[in-house]
């Protein structure tokens, strides 16, 4: 249904889900959303009931009412009736819905969301729909009490870990990545304090430690908060940012030694290296099958990413030091650490984590599963981001990171949607038959 809007109208446009790009043009006179022919709106969603909502305008805004036996979620919190305001999302079946605004604003996210598409289809993987950044962090500045924060962090075991059906499958909404990077950055702050001002040495090892962390394990803290499963307890988790990223640094080392392609490749040899030495460190938790989701994969990669990154940027800042002095050493950990939210280790690592995750599935590790295109795509998009992140050439205003740092953040969020509706699939047909179902539709397909 569509309508040329007046000072009576709003228009309603699907921003994501089956339904994107319909709209109706909201007014004083109820109309109802469904799958249902009647309906002013004729829904495409599988997942919306014949008649499902009724959409009004009440005092100038949107207004709705859904239908009895049906739900509907207004920025992930479900709702029987109320306004929208603007930016905010409702979300009916696996549609998301908000209020037209005026304005540039739709060129430029029409424009992001192409460059987004792209992306997401060189990696082989999803478009992103319905994803709002002002939603999705909308809790960050909430208070939380120490209790909260407590509670929060007690997963993995089988009174903190949900039941499948319970789990939300709505984008998440992390709060605790941020409160861990603020903590982490007022200790890093003091010991540069304590050093500029007492220019005591004994201080710089405590200042190295904790500048080589507080990025890391902040991104660790978010992708632990993107495992909506809650599956995987804090122990698993440090495990691999210790024993698995020394043991990346170890396999990196010994692939520089003995294939030297660093030396004839440059760049491009230092990325397939490096991100095959993660890769491998993967290998402690591949056979865990009670961790068989794409987003436990993608914390797996996370922490071994960031333990890589921690001991790295640690090893870098320590050899600036020695040739160039405590300043030099105290500007490369500061800079690698800002730097990494646009890319580096943690990102990529967690990219080639959840396509691992997603190609292996219930079943043992298999060495063709590292042949599937599922993970050789995304595997050769992180190495491609890591060459060219140490290659020579720069950009003013550190523009090579932050476009690496876009295309990043585009295929690890549509990463975390895919691995969403994995959760949502399984919810409807239980976790074994899900990924029964899986293993045939990839058997027929593989079928020339």
């Amino acid at each position: 249904m569509s309508g040329n809007a007046d000072s009576k109208t709003v228009m309603l446009v699907c921003v994501g889900g089956p339904d994107r790009g319909q709209r109706i043009a909201v007014t004083e006179q109820p109309a109802a959303i469904g799958r249902a022919s009647a309906c002013e709106l004729a829904s495409d969603d599988p997942e919306v009931a014949e008649r499902h909502v009724f959409v009004r305008l009440d005092g100038g805004k949107a207004s709705f009412k859904v239908f009895d036996g049906c739900a509907a979620f207004v920025d992930g919190q479900r709702v029987l009736q109320g306004r929208l305001e603007p930016r905010q999302q409702l979300r009916i079946g696996r549609s998301l819905w908000q209020v037209e605004t005026g304005g540039g604003g739709d060129d430029i996210s029409s424009f992001l969301s192409n460059i987004g598409g792209r992306i997401s289809d060189v990696a082989g993987l999803e478009k992103i729909e319905g994803f709002s950044p002002a939603a999705m962090f909308s809790e960050v500045w909430r208070k939380r009490t120490d209790e909260e924060m407590e509670q929060y962090f007690a997963v993995g075991t089988p009174s903190t870990t949900p039941p499948l059906n319970e789990v939300d499958t709505n984008w998440p909404k992390p709060w605790l990545f941020l409160k861990t990077f603020i903590l982490a950055a007022i200790v890093y702050a003091g010991f540069v304090f304590a050093y500029n001002t007492f220019n005591n040495v004994l201080v710089l090892p405590g200042m190295l430690t904790i500048g080589a962390f507080v990025i890391p394990f902040s991104l660790i803290i978010f992708f632990l908060e993107m495992n909506v499963l809650r599956n995987v307890p804090l122990y698993q988790v440090l495990k691999l940012v210790f024993l698995g990223g020394i043991l990346s640094v170890l396999l990196s080392l010994l692939l520089y030694q003995w294939t030297k392609l660093d030396s004839w490749m440059g760049a491009v040899g230092v990325g397939l290296i490096e991100e095959s030495g993660k890769a491998a460190a993967l290998l402690l938790v591949i056979n865990k099958l009670k961790y068989r989701w794409t987003l436990n994969g993608m914390l797996f990669g996370a922490a071994i990413g960031a333990g890589f990154a921690a001991f790295e940027s640690a090893g870098y800042a320590y050899s600036i030091g020695v040739d160039m002095g405590n300043n030099a050493m105290l500007h490369s950990i500061t800079k690698r650490g800002v730097l990494s939210v646009c890319g580096g280790h943690v990102l990529w690592a967690a990219l080639v984590g959840g396509a691992l995750w997603r190609v292996r599935g219930d079943e043992q590790f298999r060495w063709e599963m590292l042949k599937d295109a599922r993970f050789l795509r995304v595997f050769a998009l992180c190495a491609g981001m890591h060459a060219i992140w140490d290659s020579p050439f720069s950009l003013p205003f550190y523009l090579k990171y932050i476009a690496l740092g876009f295309v990043a953040w585009v295929a690890l969020l549509s990463l975390i949607q895919s691995g969403l509706r994995q959760i949502r699939a399984a919810q409807t047909s239980g976790a074994t038959e899900y990924f029964k179902q899986q293993k045939l539709a990839e058997s027929a397909a593989a079928k020339p």
